[in-house]
């Protein structure tokens, strides 16, 4: 057990003076407290703020900032302030009413009275602790500690003016242990109580340190989930509290599962004051324990088909991982000089046994979100060197291979090992194969993307941006970063016929890659007339549905002879 728990309190010491310190600091370890020193009132009110503390002594002089005023900004600024000892020589009425004035609590002359002193220390300590047991019964749950409706309307309330301030959404989840009434029937409240704090403490386990818990009585706790990014994010967080509630638990010979129902309101969505989020997912509770329970429900029939489909895409996923359902197309990479295929850039679909072919679209953001990009990156990128390598040994001219690399698989996949293994596994010559990353994929942290890209270059890879001009584009970066490719967004393309903006952008572009040495390629490329303005406004490369759409591997000699 943490020997703190033994202790009389906390206490914090300001004083400049160190002998001092070190004389307070002997003094009351001796009565069994736990002591802080600070040597500054300045550090005193920082720590004020960071800790909690049953009672803090100052001397009245200090430099920078004395006894009163760190006592006044203690009062006055910290949530939740410790009550102040002030230690001071003086004690005429003017200083007595100036420490009282600042908010101390009591005051105590030089030379000490060390008995004097230590039941002071005493009397205080034991009144700070009581007025706090007295202030946690007011607002927490007497059998979970968890915080009770009283301290839950309030946190609901500054969460829904956070949540309008910084336009964002949050959650209300109500939660219901299913059938808990019987239990207390059957076995008794004792043993109820048991079931209660066995949920407490594992959804305790499970929310984040921003996230509210609370039990407002019975059977019945309430989550306020904030910063909600996304809608589907919801449905994954009360599927996952529905996974944590349910356990098997034996009491009196009897094994019990339990269980829990789920009501959820959104804000804004379904309400903008806390009595509608409440009734709300009151409202989503009763509609989930009148299916049979063990489920959770939104308020909005809509906003519950929605997160219900984006866990069943990521489910349905999961399997196809597993069961080789993800399937690589190419679409060629044209040089504009020549009119020759002089490379194929690798893009995942995802074959569905009952949907068919599903575009990345659908599912690469959820792949991205759940972290499952990574089993799906290594996929794509074992099987786009498995069917170069096929194509090669066939004697199919294909000069080189591109593949994208997602955020996150760039971020937390280690690359270069993986692709180390795979072009030793295949017998490929790192030079033919491309790398297609984004700007902001490159500078969420320059640092480790400096680090990650020199590493892959020095393999003989080449690096190239995706997307170009639509995000962050800085020559600092494409100067110390080893680059050899920019890739016009479909976006530039799209408008290169009519639009003087879009023209002017690929002719920068154009310039810039061109000052710097690097080959640069148009996407999205589907009609002469753009084949034409992109040509004579010097690019070297094209793709698009002009030439061909991504195919399976199968139908590359046909392409080939289609582009012939």
């Amino acid at each position: 057990m943490d020997a703190s728990a033994h202790k009389a309190g906390n206490i914090i010491i300001a004083d400049d003076d160190p002998s001092i310190l070190l004389l307070l600091r002997h003094i009351l370890s001796e009565e069994n407290y736990d002591v802080t020193e600070a040597r500054s009132g300045m550090e005193a009110i920082e720590l004020c703020r960071e800790f909690t503390y049953d009672l803090a002594i100052f001397d009245l002089v200090m430099p920078d900032v004395d006894g009163i005023s760190a006592c006044k900004e203690i009062t006055l600024q910290v949530s939740n302030p410790p009550p102040v000892l002030i230690i001071t020589s003086l004690d005429d009425d003017a200083s007595v009413s100036s420490a009282f004035d600042a908010g101390a609590i009591d005051y105590i002359t030089k030379p000490i009275n060390w008995s004097v002193f230590k039941q002071r220390v005493k009397r205080i300590v034991e009144s700070e602790q009581n007025r706090q047991k007295v202030k946690r019964l007011e607002f927490h749950d007497s059998l979970t500690g968890l915080p009770n409706r009283t301290l839950l309307l309030d946190r609901l309330e500054s969460a829904t003016l956070r949540a309008q301030r910084n336009q964002s959404m949050l959650a209300l989840l109500m939660v219901d242990i299913d059938n808990l009434k019987l239990i207390n029937e059957t076995l008794g409240h004792s043993n109820g109580d048991k079931v209660i704090m066995s949920v407490a403490n594992r959804l305790g386990k499970t929310i984040r340190d921003t996230d509210t818990l609370s039990r407002s009585g019975g059977d019945e706790f309430i989550l306020i989930i904030e910063n909600i990014q996304q809608l589907e994010d919801v449905g994954l967080m009360a599927a996952k509290f529905s996974r944590t509630i349910e356990h098997s638990l034996t009491i009196m010979d009897q094994d019990l599962h339990i269980k829990a129902s789920i009501g959820i309101s959104m804000y804004p969505q379904d309400g903008t004051d806390i009595g509608s989020l409440l009734s709300h997912s009151d409202a989503a509770l009763y509609r989930a324990k009148e299916q049979g329970g063990n489920i959770y429900e939104f308020y909005s029939p809509d906003l519950g088909r929605q997160a219900r489909r984006r866990l069943e895409l990521e489910s349905n996923l999961r399997h196809a991982l597993e069961n080789d359902e993800l399937v690589v197309y190419y679409q060629p990479k044209i040089n504009l000089t020549t009119g020759i295929a002089e490379g194929m850039e690798a893009l995942v679909r995802w074959n569905h046994p009952e949907k068919g072919i599903i575009p990345p679209d659908d599912f690469i953001p959820v792949a991205e979100e759940t972290g499952l990009i990574i089993p799906l990156g290594k996929q794509v990128i074992e099987k786009a060197c498995a069917q170069f390598k096929q194509w090669q040994v066939d004697n199919i001219p294909v000069t080189n291979i591109s593949i994208n690399v997602s955020g996150r698989q760039f971020k937390e996949q280690n690359l270069v090992s993986l692709l180390q293994d795979v072009l030793n596994k295949h017998q490929l010559d790192a030079t033919h194969i491309e790398l297609e990353l984004t700007e902001s994929t490159l500078l969420k942290n320059e640092q480790q993307a400096e680090s990650i890209l020199n590493e892959l270059h020095n393999m003989g890879l080449q690096i190239s941006i995706d997307d170009f001009g639509t995000g962050y584009a800085s020559l600092s970066y494409l100067k110390r970063l080893p680059i050899d490719i920019l890739k016009i967004d479909k976006s530039f393309t799209d408008g290169i016929l009519h639009d003087p903006d879009d023209i002017a952008i690929v002719n920068a572009i154009y310039g810039l890659a061109k000052g710097l040495g690097l080959k640069l390629v148009a996407e999205g490329i589907e009609t002469s007339e753009q084949l034409e303005k992109i040509k004579q406004l010097g690019v070297d490369y094209g793709q698009g549905y002009l030439w061909s759409p991504p195919r399976p591997a199968e139908q590359y000699l046909e392409l080939l002879e289609s582009l012939s």
